[in-house]
């Protein structure tokens, strides 16, 4: 009897080594494994998701290239610091301006650039807004967004908008290394977002008050 209690701790204490071993070899690769950007294809406009402003950065580059004819920037909901400096007639630019001044200084003329949203709280509240947008239409879309976010962005926007061809790239002007646990930025930014996608993953979404 005592034998089989050793050779079930043995076990059960291989299977805990083993599933260890394998969360670390995952945490390793998971810079890489999260940033897969498709090849850049030619699409009817170029998608800029709320964010950081460096993806406008590299949407601009890509609009100068002539991938797209038109760059559409999202415009997100207000953050709880954002929303303190409005009350107290603080000026602070909201983010879709921000992106929009970085698209014009990047040569994106103003009458090609497009805010989308009113509101948005989440890359699946931006899909809705879009799907919307293109309801009716098979558009083919290219997004901007973080390295980070890559992958996260790829599968919401895909099961939103089923009817679109979508080309999901990484801004190169946001570092984001493979050796992620070396950047204080980079690794709060890739435990956040591995914790978005499990939220995401078991049905997680957050939406925002219908216009």
């Amino acid at each position: 009897m005592q034998s089989c209690v050793n050779r079930c701790l043995l076990v059960l204490c291989g299977v805990l080594l083993a599933m260890v071993l394998a969360s670390g070899v995952g945490f390793y690769f998971a810079a890489t494994w999260l940033l897969e950007s498709d090849p850049v294809e030619r699409a009817d406009a170029i998608i800029v998701l709320a964010g950081d402003m460096r993806r406008s950065l590299h949407a601009a580059d890509l609009f100068r290239q002539g991938y797209a004819p038109q760059v559409l920037v999202s415009r997100p909901a207000r953050d709880a610091k954002e929303k303190v400096l409005d009350r107290m007639a603080v000026p602070f630019p909201r983010a879709e301006d921000i992106n929009v001044e970085v698209l014009r200084r990047g040569g994106v003329p103003l009458d090609r650039i497009e805010v989308f949203g009113e509101a948005s709280v989440s890359t699946f509240d931006e899909a809705l807004v879009l799907n919307k947008r293109f309801s009716g239409r098979t558009p083919r879309l290219l997004v901007v967004t973080s390295p980070y976010h890559v992958r996260r962005a790829r599968l919401i926007l895909t099961r939103v908008l089923p009817a679109a061809t979508l080309t999901v790239v990484a801004t190169p002007y946001e570092e984001f290394p493979e050796r992620w646990w070396t950047s204080q930025e980079a690794a709060r930014d890739l435990l956040l977002e591995l914790a978005k996608l499990a939220f995401y993953s078991l049905g997680g979404r957050f939406t925002g008050p219908a216009p």
